[in-house]
Parts: structure tokens; sequence; C-alpha cells
């Protein structure tokens, strides 16, 4: 049996419509790697992260809030800088970074740490210390800031820095 030409070019265009093109799946916010220089934390995917994590053990939900951002950013840079992963590298403890930033609030806590390349590293290696568990898990907290900085010669590569918190409430 022949194929008119016709046919041919009628059935490769059928074949041709069903055909996908195939779009890798992007890699999920948790799992990017932060090693290369200049990468941010996605901290809106971090705060569904530690809400669902937060909800699923009773808690309420954390949004991120733009002054724990820039402490975060800032303890994050200065470990960077220092290579040295700590609560009082920098300019000093929480109260006094917070302080500085006019941070008014009833109750903060922060997590640091270095040497995770993702989100999801970060989470875990967190969330299987108790003492980083606790402070992901305070009971009040209600916002956070996250941040990583870079130090690409240092053992770590990137230094981490998350900052939970209940804002002052008037009448407190």
């Amino acid at each position: 049996m022949r194929i008119s030409p016709i046919a041919a070019v009628v059935a490769a265009l059928v074949l041709s419509a069903c055909a996908k093109s195939y779009d890798p799946p992007q890699q999920p916010a948790f799992m990017r790697s932060l090693v290369p220089a200049g990468s941010q934390v996605d901290a809106d995917a971090a705060a569904d992260m530690f809400s669902q994590y937060r909800m699923a053990n009773g808690r309420g939900p954390l949004v991120v809030d733009p002054v724990l951002q820039t402490i975060a950013l800032e303890q994050a840079r200065a470990m960077a800088s220092e290579q040295k992963v700590g609560h009082n590298v920098g300019i000093g403890t929480l109260d006094k970074r917070a302080a500085r930033a006019g941070y008014d609030y009833d109750n903060i806590a922060e997590n640091v740490a270095g040497g995770y390349h993702s989100l999801g590293e970060a989470f875990s290696g967190w969330r299987d210390s108790s003492g980083h568990r606790k402070n992901m898990l305070m009971p009040e907290a209600t916002r956070m800031g996250i941040a990583v900085a870079q130090a690409p010669g240092s053992k770590y590569k990137v230094f981490w820095a998350m900052v939970v918190a209940k804002p002052h409430s008037p009448g407190r």
C-alpha cells in the first residue's frame, strides 16, 4: 500500500501536534544550592516551610518581617566576613542587634549555622537539634527573618541566620 504525499504530511502534522515539548521540572526553592556567591534564600518559601512544620506541631504560622530579615542578613554577613558561626559575631548579641534595628519585641530567638548548602539542609539541621527546634517552635512567635551569606574560601561556604519573634504587644 502506497501512502500519498499529502497523507504523509497530514500524518506528520497530527503526530507533531501530539508531541509535547519537555520542560524539566524546576528545582524546589528549598533544594536550590545557595553556595554560589550572591545567592539568596527565598524568605517566603522558608516562611511556608517553617509554618507548615510549626502547624504540624500545634503552633501558628510565621510571616516574613522586613526588620527581622535585615537583622538576619546582617548576622549572616558578619559570620561570613569573620568565617565563624556564632550568635555574638559582629555587633553582638541578638538583643543588641534588635535594639539597634529598633525592633520592639516580647520574645525573640535566633538560629545560626554554617555549611548547609540549601534551605532544606538548614531546616533539617535545625529541626534535628533540640535547642534550634525549640526556637523554630517558639509558641508565641509570629514573625521571622532568614538570610544567608557566602564565604567561598571558608570551610562552611554558606552562613545562615534565622530570627523568630513575637513583636511587642501594646499594653503588655
